[in-house]
């Protein structure tokens, strides 16, 4: 009992250089919290910049689209694709002359004129916003008004039910056309690829909304059954996690929508009632006759391109020859509006004089200024349009426009520079019908084809880091 004290001591390494506490007086310097500049990147290191990207070695999540993002193909290769798919249909003997010839008419139709480019800005800029028209503007309005948190959860309460409401068909579709291409690619297991193939055609049946739990229950089950399959890979892993989520979107609470608007005319006023109410039936109604009517949106150039795209899908030979032209499409349709690229983007296929152009137009519409000498930065607009027009070859023209002020600067080929230069004084007077003026117009070599990130150096800051304040 008298050496308990011995082994009952903690054993330690006397090696280990134990930390000295430091004390400090009350009178060390604070930490200056006046200071309050905008955190703009974490640490490229960190586990913060980690967590928020994503795996980009495995491809996954965010950092798909970052890659996107960083690819000069983006910008610059989808009409041209469009175009190189055209050829393909013009040189091919193709058994199908109704499909030929329903493509051709396609292409033929695809151009605009100079008169009808405003009209399709407008509507492509309808399509890519989901919160846009006299319905949302009538929410807003009233939110100015009552700004209680009771209100503001009942519109959002309702935002939320009208989406549900709005993407449920278009959800059933995504759902059925990955359920299609799983079960091809599990062919070589009968057993689920037919179980596969039977939940994609059940997701396009009329009622297969309202037996969307049992639908939910089997397709979770068979999904079950692919991840434990020894055909189960990277590709596969990628499509079910995308499955279950398109299935974790979709709100099968009927009384969802009712639920929402009634709690919200509670606490409307008497005379934004009746508004509120028609407004509403207006919006649903209208996006329940384009889908009845198979368009997706107002925008002939949209609508075309899905055509095209789909009458390319159900033809073997131009799947063959123009793989490579699709997937640059789809690159460009991944990366047009959304949470990770926050712009707006056009696509402008121009016929004029018998002169085939196009034009991509990327807009950030509230960039901030960092070349201010100011503690907050100025706002301003930030536009990239590329062009590829015949003869010309392709250019890039990037605009800031700062209150009414525009800076110009036009990137072309060695070729073409001296001519762009000889009417620099005509760009600068584009702009007097207007209240815009240009105050300035550079023109400058192109070297190679720039990427988004390159263009618009806040995509990577808004992707990647914080903005907050201390």
């Amino acid at each position: 009992m008298a050496n308990i004290e011995k082994f009952a001591a903690p054993i330690t390494n006397r090696n280990i250089v134990q930390p000295v506490s430091e004390h400090k007086s009350a009178e060390a310097e604070r930490v200056d919290f006046q200071n309050t500049q905008k955190v703009k990147q974490a640490p490229v290191e960190s586990e913060l910049l980690r967590q928020h990207n994503g795996d980009i070695h495995n491809q996954r999540g965010p950092a798909i689209f970052m890659n996107l993002l960083t690819d000069p193909q983006v910008t610059a290769g989808y009409i041209r694709n469009i175009y190189m798919m055209m050829d393909i249909v013009a040189l091919l003997p193709m058994q199908n002359g109704s499909l030929t010839e329903e493509m051709q008419q396609l292409f033929a139709e695809l151009n605009l004129f100079p008169e009808e480019i405003a009209d399709e800005m407008i509507n492509q800029e309808n399509s890519s916003t989901a919160f846009k028209g006299e319905f949302f503007d009538f929410l807003r309005d009233v939110l100015a008004e009552n700004k209680s948190p009771e209100f503001k959860k009942a519109v959002i309460s309702v935002l939320k039910a009208v989406n549900s409401e709005k993407s449920k068909t278009d959800i059933m579709r995504a759902l059925s056309g990955s359920f299609g291409f799983l079960s091809a690619q599990m062919k070589p297991n009968k057993e689920i690829s037919a179980a596969l193939l039977r939940i994609s055609e059940r997701l396009l049946e009329d009622d297969a909304g309202e037996h969307f739990s049992e639908l939910k229950s089997d397709a979770l089950s068979v999904l079950t059954d692919v991840e434990r399959s020894v055909l189960f890979n990277t590709q596969t892993e990628r499509l079910t996690a995308m499955i279950r989520y398109n299935i974790s979107r979709f709100n099968n609470d009927p009384d969802f929508l009712t639920s929402s608007v009634n709690y919200l005319m509670t606490m409307l006023k008497e005379d934004d009632k009746s508004e509120f109410l028609q407004l509403l039936y207006d919006h649903l109604a209208y996006y329940e006759s384009v889908d009845r009517e198979g368009g997706l949106s107002d925008s002939k150039v949209m609508n075309i391109i899905t055509d095209i795209l789909r009458l390319q899908s159900e033809s073997e030979e131009i799947k063959a020859l123009g793989a490579d032209s699709v997937e640059t499409i789809i690159h460009s349709i991944l990366s047009s509006p959304s949470n990770f690229t926050p712009l707006l983007h056009f696509i402008i296929p121009v016929e004029y004089e018998d002169v085939a152009s196009f034009a991509e137009v990327w807009i950030d519409p509230d960039e901030e200024n960092e070349t201010s000498h100011s503690d907050t930065p100025e706002r301003q607009i930030h536009m990239l349009i590329v062009f590829d027009m015949d003869n010309l070859g392709k250019m890039e023209t990037e605009l800031f426009v700062r209150d009414r002020s525009i800076d110009l600067t036009v990137y072309c080929s060695d070729d073409v520079k001296d001519y762009i230069e000889s009417f620099s004084k005509d760009l600068r007077k584009s702009a007097d019908f207007s209240d815009y003026h240009i105050d300035s117009v550079k023109v400058r070599t192109l070297k190679a084809p720039r990427s988004l990130v390159d263009v618009f150096e806040g995509l990577s800051v808004k992707r990647s880091g914080i903005n907050v304040k201390i």
